[in-house]
């Protein structure tokens, strides 16, 4: 009985037992359905925040387009049509990144080109080539628009408008053409005796220039981008010109290590511009200056990394150059002239010999001539009629402006040929009255042209103006335009009227050139009265002449020249005689006591060397015996103004330093075609110091 019992009860307990794993089995089986159950719907609501995440950035995007589209377009249909595009494309790139996110394939990249940071425009890669990976022409290959986003060589307004449509890839490539055209290199040699185009390798060949200065000029070319063929316009890589045999064997060594100012150095695992060389060490401070001022020279500082010039102010901000090593480029102490003339064999910077060459239109590159007209000294009208472009095939020359006209070179080339020659820039000055003349100046020649005058001569049209005001004519063609119309003729009764500064090859006010130590204090004043008491004081960048206070409010005269040469001034106007009130000329305020003598007579000498004497009342000339009838004169200073032996040579010559009479002043002039006045040439004189102190402890050592 006990022992039934006792099964009985272990049997219970083993169902009991067995239960309890069940209901525990299944109280285990519901928790995990509650869990997948939580943890389902725990996906779904992460899931739909993630989708309006996205939706709320795409949103974002949309806006910040359609902001962006708003503010950049004029008309609401186009902004209409641009939003509605720009929707479109949010949509399909929202739809390509939920499918690539489901394959697991592609990438996006993100590159921020908004000045503000708000927004990012976004890349994505897909099957057709990334925008940003995209290429235009470069110097030496192609170059990829992130390279030049990156070295800032185009702005991100600019890189907004082509990744929003509104750019196209053919406008990238003309805008970087300034940077990435052939160099304006000198690519040989133009002999004028014969109109024949010639290599520098050729005319060293030939004996017509020294094979230093052709291996100088070749190095050049190396240095700002390739090698020119003169006969054609190819360029080439230094080997490549070896095989066509435009250089000789002897020279691929010296030319390939130029060519890496325009590649790069190689150093420590990074590509180093000129500059950077130098400062490393790895190449010749004056070797480098020399290649750097011929990059400036040819266009700006090449990028050896995408190899492409850039401007000054990404080169100084990419470290390609420091601003110390720029503002030295022309100092003749820290960075002496690195070239020669090869005609004259003078010492001078790359960007002098350019200025000195000429365009060919037939292979399209700049040329330096030699022999013939380039020897003598320019005059005022040969400067500015300079003819600067040349056809090769028939020998025809011509200048920039009229190449320009006659579609022979673009208006690219025709404004490089131009700032080669001239600087012009505009100013607002008023007149004697209070009127406003608005004055275009040549800085490097001191011509001048009134734009008022010129519309009063009917030279200039009030259509060539407005396109001038509205940037469709640069101030060069304005300049241009205006001197091509203007009929210039010698201006008689005028003595000098200013100086030609032979070394600069431009024109200054007599002032100017006594400030600048061209002329001494003396005969700068007997010049000044001789323009005072002939019709007034002369203007040789306009050609004009004024009255004293005009041209002391000019800048013609200072304060105490003008105080001088009130006298000077009466002589042409007339002397009033105190009591009679009448108006006399020279002889007669001198008989007056209203003149001294000594100023009278030069005041006479002046007025009859420059075409005869002045009655004050009509300005008419006339010869000394016209003057003795007409009363205007005494015999006895008749006699005296006769007798050229009496005038005193109290000038000074300008240029040979000479003492001279106001006659062999007169006779020396040059004609100036821009004014039509005489100008005498000056230079500056020749500093002895340093001879004179060699000479004395040479002779204190020799004693």
């Amino acid at each position: 009985m006990n022992t039934f019992y006792l099964y009985t009860t272990i049997f219970h307990l083993i169902v009991s037992i067995i239960s309890c794993q069940q209901i525990a089995t299944l109280e285990k089986d519901k928790v995990l359905a509650e869990l997948r159950i939580m943890k389902h719907d725990q996906m779904e609501v992460n899931q739909n925040k993630t989708q309006e995440k996205t939706m709320k950035t795409m949103t974002n995007t949309v806006s910040v387009h359609n902001s962006t589209v708003l503010q950049t377009q004029s008309k609401e249909t186009q902004f209409s049509s641009l939003s509605t595009t720009t929707e479109q494309t949010a949509t399909m790139r929202k739809s390509s990144l939920s499918e690539k996110g489901k394959s697991g394939k592609g990438q996006s990249v993100t590159f921020d080109i908004t000045s503000s940071g708000a927004s990012a425009l976004t890349s994505k890669a897909t099957d057709s080539p990334s925008l940003l990976s995209r290429k235009v022409q470069g110097l030496r290959g192609r170059i990829s628009i992130k390279k030049l986003i990156k070295v800032k060589l185009l702005d991100n307004e600019t890189a907004l408008k082509l990744e929003t449509g509104q750019m196209s890839m053919e406008e990238v490539q003309a805008y970087i053409a300034q940077f990435v055209s052939k160099p304006t290199s000198i690519a040989g040699v133009y002999d004028e005796s014969n109109k024949k185009t010639m290599s520098f390798t050729e005319a060293s060949e030939k004996g017509l220039i020294a094979k230093t200065y052709a291996i100088e000029f070749l190095e050049a070319q190396a240095a700002t981008g390739c090698i020119v063929d003169p006969s054609t316009g190819e360029t080439h890589s230094a080997e490549d010109a070896l095989e066509k045999g435009i250089i000789s064997e002897d020279l691929k060594e010296k030319l390939t290590d130029a060519e890496k100012a325009a590649c790069g150095y190689a150093h420590g695992g990074k590509m180093l511009s000129v500059f950077q060389a130098m400062e490393e060490r790895i190449l010749d401070r004056h070797r480098g200056k020399k290649m750097i001022e011929a990059q400036i020279a040819t266009g700006g500082i090449i990028h050896p990394v995408i190899g492409i010039r850039v401007p000054l102010s990404v080169a100084l901000e990419n470290g390609l150059l420091n601003q110390i090593t720029y503002q030295t480029i022309y100092d003749p102490v820290s960075n002496p002239k690195g070239f020669y003339n090869p005609e004259t064999g003078q010492r001078a910077y790359y960007c002098e010999l350019l200025k000195m060459c000429v365009y060919d239109i037939i292979s399209g590159v700049y040329l330096l001539p030699f022999g013939g007209k380039q020897g003598a000294n320019p005059t005022p009208d040969s400067v500015q009629g300079r003819l600067s472009v040349i056809n090769t095939f028939n020998g025809v020359e011509m200048s920039a402006f009229e190449a320009f006209k006659g579609n022979h070179i673009d208006k690219k080339t025709y404004l490089f040929l131009s700032r080669q020659q001239t600087e012009w820039q505009e100013t607002s000055v008023t007149d004697s009255n209070g009127s406003p003349l608005h004055i275009l100046t040549d800085l490097k020649s001191g011509r001048q042209l009134c734009i008022e005058t010129a519309l009063r001569l009917r030279i200039l049209e009030s259509s060539e103006l407005t396109k001038y005001r509205s940037g469709l004519l640069s101030i060069y063609e304005l300049a241009d335009l205006l001197n091509s119309r203007k009929v210039v003729f010698k201006i008689t009764h005028c003595p000098i009227a200013g100086l030609w500064d032979v070394a600069s090859r431009k024109r200054l006010s007599i002032l100017k050139g006594h400030q600048l130590n061209l002329v001494d204090r003396l005969t700068a004043l007997r010049i000044l009265e001789a323009q005072a008491c002939t019709g007034g004081i002369c203007d040789p960048a306009l050609g004009e002449r004024v009255g004293i206070a005009e041209a002391n409010q000019k800048g013609l005269l200072t304060d105490s020249f003008a105080q001088l040469l009130k006298q000077f001034e009466q002589a042409y106007n007339g002397f009033i005689h105190p009591q009679t009130g009448k108006n006399l000329a020279v002889a007669q305020a001198m008989q007056e006591n209203l003149l001294s003598r000594d100023v009278g007579m030069k005041c006479l000498e002046y007025q009859l060397f420059t075409g005869g004497l002045i009655n004050p009342k009509t300005h008419e000339r006339m010869t000394v015996d016209e003057a003795v009838l007409g009363c205007l004169i005494d015999k006895a200073t008749a006699s005296q103004l006769k007798d050229e032996k009496s005038f005193s040579k109290s000038f000074t010559c300008p240029k040979t330093k000479k003492k001279i009479n106001f006659n062999e002043v007169m006779a020396k002039g040059v004609f100036d075609g821009h004014t039509g006045f005489m100008l005498l040439e000056a230079t500056k004189p020749q500093s002895t110091g340093c001879t004179g102190a060699f000479q004395y402890i040479w002779s204190y050592r020799h004693i």
